[in-house]
């Protein structure tokens, strides 16, 4: 059984209902819902509108407005799928998305399948997302490139094994943003990984969002580099394409001081790197990417 856990802060009740829509019209149906809310104050409207569905849907709350990361956890400890599957309340899954994953996850026997997905801006149109990353290299390298970003994307993507999410600890509650890239390297460091190049989630623009909010986008990517600190130190090739994949990032989110700090830091590591011109139209992440000479995990999934 996979239980899949959607949780919610404050949305439109109709912004809900379509990601739990998205959940009931699954194409697999041996499936748990777990509707966790972390703005008790909605709480009414929201049992009124998981009445509706005639199925069994698990509703619980946060002890006051915590964070989604909280609410995650929640409802990992209430969950009894040996598969688990987030979904965030303003996303939305395509149909196959559960059955074409566990499939993909069967088949190679790993723990954490991600998928590709479709952007749909504020127009209303829709563009598919294929991260360059995504699906490149051999499975057991994933946690070295993961290192380089989080290629896998947001906690609407994976399917997941229940054991391998709570080997890893959860998500961290306590980090502002990069709460999903930091889970999936704990997650990479110790199982394999695949990637199911099907696009199988939509994923809505929305005005609120952790990128927009500058001190917790550093926050999270400070806290990636301090834990990680050791591989980066002994590789400098992924030093190098780290420091510039973080320099992109902060000046698309306007954070110019920072942008310039990574980047002078990257050129520092190395001089002759083709990641240097990855802000002159991001040509080295398209064209070269890093991909480790060997794994330094031992993967224990079985």
């Amino acid at each position: 059984m996979i239980s899949c856990i959607v949780t919610t802060y404050k949305r439109p009740i109709s912004v809900l209902k379509r990601a739990v829509d998205s959940v009931t019209n699954q194409t697999c149906q041996d499936i748990e819902i777990i509707v966790v809310n972390d703005a008790p104050e909605a709480g009414e409207e929201i049992i009124n509108l998981l009445d509706t569905y005639g199925r069994n849907i698990r509703y619980a709350e946060s002890e006051g407005q915590k964070n989604a990361c909280h609410a995650r956890n929640i409802g990992i400890e209430m969950a009894e799928g040996e598969y688990l599957a987030f979904l965030d309340d303003d996303d939305e899954w395509l149909p196959q998305k559960l059955e074409l994953q566990l499939a993909c996850m069967k088949k190679n026997d790993c723990a954490l399948v991600y998928c590709a997905h479709y952007y749909i801006d504020k127009s209303g149109k829709r563009r598919l997302i294929r991260e360059p990353l995504a699906g490149v290299g051999i499975r057991e390298y994933e946690f070295e490139r993961l290192l380089c970003c989080n290629f896998i994307g947001s906690t609407s993507y994976p399917l997941l094994r229940t054991e391998a999410v709570k080997g890893a600890g959860g998500f961290c509650e306590e980090l502002e943003s990069s709460q999903d890239h930091d889970l999936w390297l704990r997650i990479a460091e110790k199982y394999p990984i695949c990637y199911c190049e099907e696009p199988l989630v939509n994923l809505y623009y929305s005005e609120v969002s952790i990128s927009r909010n500058k001190e917790k986008l550093l926050q999270g990517y400070e806290y990636l580099w301090k834990r990680y600190a050791e591989h980066y130190e002994k590789d400098s090739e992924l030093k190098n394409y780290r420091l510039n994949y973080l320099a992109v990032c902060c000046l698309k989110n306007g954070l110019p001081s920072a942008f310039l700090r990574c980047w002078l830091a990257a050129w520092k590591v190395k001089v002759f790197s083709r990641h240097n011109l990855m802000l002159v139209g991001r040509l080295c992440y398209r064209r070269g990417v890093y991909v480790p000479k060997k794994s330094t995990c031992k993967k224990e999934w079985k």
